[in-house]
Parts: C-alpha cells; sequence; structure tokens
C-alpha cells in the first residue's frame, strides 16, 4: 500500500496492483480458556441456516468443555449470527449469548 499526498508522484518500482478475480473463504473456529475447536472451511456464502449448521456440527458437543459448565458464547453480531432464527435456537439449546 502507498500513500501519496497531493502534488507526489507515484513510482513504478515500488508500487503494483494484481488483479486476479474475487474469491472468498469463510473460516469459522471457537477458543475459550479450556480449549478450541476443530477449524471448519465453508464453502460458499454463509446465511443464517449454514451459520447454525456450523454450530450445530462444531460448538455444541465442545462448548462447555472450552469454557465450563456455565460458558458463554460470545460473536461479533453479524446479520447472519443475530438473525432471530438464530437467536431462537441459541434459546432452545441452552446457549448464553453475550451479545
Amino acid at each position: 500500500m502507498v500513500f501519496l499526498t497531493t502534488g507526489m508522484r507515484k513510482e513504478e518500482e515500488i508500487s503494483s496492483t494484481r488483479s486476479r478475480g474475487g474469491g472468498s473463504v469463510v473460516i469459522w473456529a471457537s477458543f475459550g480458556w479450556g480449549g478450541k475447536s476443530s477449524v471448519c472451511f465453508v464453502d460458499g456464502r454463509m446465511n443464517a441456516k449454514g451459520y447454525r449448521e456450523v454450530l450445530k456440527k462444531h460448538l455444541i458437543d465442545i462448548g462447555s468443555c472450552m469454557g465450563g459448565p456455565d460458558w458463554i458464547f460470545q460473536q461479533d453480531n453479524a446479520p447472519i449470527h443475530r438473525a432471530k432464527v438464530n437467536l431462537t435456537w441459541f434459546k432452545s439449546q441452552k446457549i448464553n449469548v453475550l451479545l
């Protein structure tokens, strides 16, 4: 990254750009004072249903192992994380979520 102010000239020897097309990778993992989960690579875009499936597969069984019996799950409150269907699912699973 090169920062230029007004009147400065960009020298070709020190700057370059590369465009190879778009793409994205979604990676999910969790950790706590008692351990960490496996890393989950998600194909395609993540939506509320996909997020819930990742939680079912990677969080349910290890949550209490990582944080003890009264563990609290913290997430970044992205729209798919706070979707009503997912907040309802957390309640049905008796998972405390830090909002």
